[in-house]
């Protein structure tokens, strides 16, 4: 039984070495008002929730897309197998850890602002991360 449960964590961190949990950004990219998405031009709204919540997502997506680039950099970076799988059940704890406390942030708003709320926190989160990640990148 061990050797299985070993194998099966051999495969799943090999697989996540080449990638974090992505799941938010697939996730939020197929919310029903991101329909809309594309008569959405960012640099030039009108100023409306769904505009605002449209352009949080999108900036979200791009932002976790640099994330999953970085923290890839990241592994390769790193010589040590167990450093890496370390590294890798980090970034999952991270990215449930990001999820809470967005939802945190967001609680007891409804409509677009909860839409809007959670999202400002998930981008935030994640520039912060990626600062995090450019830091170690920079230290190798």
């Amino acid at each position: 039984m061990k050797k299985i449960e070993a194998l099966l964590f051999a495969i799943f961190i090999a697989g996540s070495l080449y990638a974090q949990d992505i799941s938010d950004s697939e996730r939020l990219s197929k919310m029903e008002y991101m329909k809309y998405a594309a008569k959405i031009n960012c640099d030039s709204t009108s100023g409306s929730n769904l505009e605002h919540r449209i352009c949080l997502n999108l900036e979200f997506q791009k932002l976790d897309a640099l994330l999953n680039e970085k923290f890839k950099a990241l592994l390769q970076m790193v010589a040590k197998d167990s450093l890496r799988n370390e590294l890798v059940e980090f970034q999952m704890a991270w990215v449930n850890n990001r999820r809470l406390q967005s939802e945190i942030v967001a609680e007891g708003s409804r409509g677009h602002m909860l839409g809007i709320i959670y999202l400002a926190a998930m981008v935030h989160t994640t520039q912060k991360r990626i600062e995090e990640i450019e830091f170690y990148i920079k230290r190798e």
